[in-house]
């Protein structure tokens, strides 16, 4: 069924909600935090940087077919707020960008809000996502845009067997849009603060911390290597782990199988897709845990007792366009009931009900040669977390999450 929203009503509902302020799922909503596109090879034999435009609006899928186009310029006379607007152009084609797999734990309407100016229509919808396809949910709004900025506002309603949703926002005919500071909450889906807006600060769950503002005490970590201060972190200096680097301290102490979190900021010093294993947080051995990049670009957590896997969480290929030289925060925390993956406050992967070893190895590896490390945090809870569909609505018990391109 489709559905055409008039103007007075969206407007009516944008008032609605700027009067309740949503709890906004996005971790990205004003196209801020960007990267460089993939690689392209006549710019890199040229030795051409890439244009400010083309930069990626992170955590976002961007997309144009037939003549359509889209652009992420960092101008902010364009922008409804910040300096960063997602600008779509369609003739004979349509352009848009997408977000997620978002998790449906419990039945009832989503709302979609943005900004919105210039001409034609937009479409907000989605698609029903399961672990090897996706498909249109079945319901849209089509949306006027005028020439000045205006709130619009959109109902998204999977129905009650959907465990998994895609949101697509897109043009409609000729049309030319610029889209900025968007929202998307479902029912009872709070915000996850992902990534944090400043520096981690430790408390009392925290096991460690390490702020990486200098090298580490070498009366608790052991030093090996090329492992230097930097200045460039994400917040303050960072650590810069070159050849031969490791970095390690004891298991104990610092990590709690029962329940925990980790996260990081990291900067990888080569591609993501340069086929090289990285280990970001680690215990080796016969009972251990990793979170870290493979040789496949996979990213991924897992627990593992005898060498056996125990339970992994991971997204395949996710790291294959990192390009060297952007921060992104990663999280991961887990307990009895769940395990989730968090990149740049993106949900990415997941698996219900996670077994964990009764003990660790004794040594705990942080960082990997050839990447940068800052604000470091490990504690014993659960810091981050978006509910769950059940698993008979899911399917799975999980890894990955179903397919979101």
């Amino acid at each position: 069924m489709q559905r055409t929203v008039s103007i007075i009503a969206v407007q009516l509902l944008a008032a609605l909600a700027m009067a309740q302020p949503l709890a906004n799922l996005l971790p990205n909503p004003s196209f801020e935090m960007v990267e460089p596109p993939p690689p392209q090879r006549d710019r890199l034999v040229r030795g051409l940087p890439d244009p400010a435009d083309e930069w990626l609006p992170r955590t976002f899928q961007l997309w144009g077919d037939g003549d359509a186009r889209w652009r992420c310029p960092d101008d902010p006379q364009q922008a409804h707020s910040g300096r960063r607007s997602v600008l779509l152009v369609a003739g004979r084609g349509a352009a848009g960008l997408r977000y997620g797999p978002l998790p449906v734990p419990a039945p009832g309407p989503w709302t979609v809000q943005l900004w919105a100016r210039g001409e034609g229509q937009i479409v907000v919808g989605g698609h029903r996502t399961y672990p090897d396809k996706w498909e249109p949910l079945g319901q849209e709004s089509a949306l006027a845009v005028s020439p000045d900025w205006q709130c619009l506002q959109a109902r998204v309603e999977p129905d009650a067997t959907c465990g998994w949703w895609l949101l697509q926002v897109s043009t409609r005919g000729q049309a030319q849009v610029w889209l900025d500071d968007m929202s998307v909450s479902g029912p009872g889906l709070p915000a996850v603060a992902l990534p944090p807006p400043q520096a981690l600060t430790a408390g009392t769950h925290t096991l460690l911390h390490m702020p990486c503002e200098e090298l580490p005490d070498p009366s608790r970590f052991f030093i090996k290597g090329e492992v230097r201060v930097a200045a460039g972190g994400r917040f303050g200096n960072c650590l810069e782990l070159g050849p031969g680097a490791y970095l390690a301290c004891p298991t104990a102490g610092h990590v709690a199988t029962a329940a925990g979190t980790i996260e990081l900021w990291v900067n990888l010093l080569s591609p993501g897709c340069d086929g090289v294993g990285l280990n970001l947080v680690g215990v080796t051995g016969w009972d251990g845990l990793g979170l870290c990049k493979d040789q496949y670009s996979h990213l991924s957590f897992d627990f593992h007792a005898n060498w056996a896997p125990l339970c992994r969480a991971w997204a395949d290929g996710y790291t294959y366009t990192w390009r060297p030289g952007v921060w992104r925060h990663l999280a991961a925390c887990w307990d009895q009931d769940l395990m989730q993956v968090f990149a740049d406050g993106k949900l990415i992967a997941c698996a219900y009900e996670p077994r964990t070893p009764d003990m660790l190895g004794p040594e705990l590896h942080l960082g990997d040669a050839g990447m940068r490390l800052d604000d470091l945090r490990l504690s014993d809870v659960v810091r981050y977390r978006l509910p769950m569909p059940p698993l008979r609505v899911k399917g799975q018990r999980g890894g990955q999450l179903p397919r979101s391109n």
